[in-house]
């Protein structure tokens, strides 16, 4: 999920206007970061560090920061749906507040296939939770797939030698809710070296059209230079209010 060039985002402006949707969801997060590098030991093992970026390639291949020890955070995400683009993208603007991980608010894009768009800019502000919750507000994110348990898909967003593919499968439904499995693989080559994994479930509300409960673990490598980084995350996010949900 990276940044990419957007459209109505540069001409979105912060107005009066309420929000059309506002959701809120609780977020548990853990860190943990070792960095080997040529004939030295492991770094970062156990000591706290101001963790937090996101998992994957930076835009125009900028190194993250130093991400070594680990962290711990409980807090939640705020979003709210302020427009709707001619072609069914939502704009959304998105913050995370988590101690030693709070975020400020983004304007973000979500196409209907879950591709995200942003200010390259705003890079450092969106944390790995918050682009997969994005990812999963996608209006066609579910679209005509079957409930039916078994049922299988992949969504495939791999673009420009990065590779960006995730799997899908129903394992069980009630009325309106079904669970998933899901993994995802990422790889980057070149300049951005870069290579991700994550497998977790994701409770999806598909009659207002939401993630209600989202667990996952993921594991990245990483080249800096000639050091190696190995980054781990374990993420759980819980749906706690959402506007629409009042309204029905």
């Amino acid at each position: 999920m990276l940044a990419a060039p957007f459209a109505a985002l540069a001409e979105a402006t912060p107005g009066t206007a309420p929000p059309l949707r506002t959701l809120t969801f609780d977020v548990d997060v853990h860190v943990a970061a070792v960095r080997v590098a040529p004939g030295e030991g492991t770094t970062g093992a156990g000591r706290p560090a101001p963790l937090g970026q996101i998992v994957g390639p930076r835009p125009n291949g900028a190194a993250p920061p130093p991400a070594t020890g680990a962290l711990a955070a409980k807090g939640s995400i705020g979003v709210e749906v302020v427009g709707v683009t001619a072609d069914a993208r939502l704009v959304i603007d998105v913050a995370e507040t988590a101690v030693k991980r709070t975020r400020a608010k983004v304007r973000i894009e979500v196409a209907p296939d879950g591709v995200v768009f942003y200010d390259p800019k705003d890079a450092e502000n969106l944390t790995e939770e918050e682009l997969a919750l994005a990812r999963w507000l996608a209006r066609g994110f579910y679209g005509d797939h079957p409930t039916e348990p078994g049922t299988a898909w992949t969504v495939d967003q791999s673009a420009n030698g990065y590779t960006d593919v995730e799997h899908y499968r129903v394992v069980a439904r009630d009325a309106h809710h079904v669970t998933l499995e899901y993994s995802q693989e990422q790889k980057a080559a070149g300049n951005q070296l870069f290579a991700g994994s994550r497998g977790g479930s994701l409770v999806y509300d598909t009659a207002l059209t939401v993630p209600v409960r989202a667990t996952f673990q993921g594991e990245s490598r990483r080249q800096i230079g000639a050091a190696r980084e190995t980054l781990r995350t374990s993420v759980t996010l819980t749906l706690t209010a959402d506007s629409f949900a009042k309204r029905s």
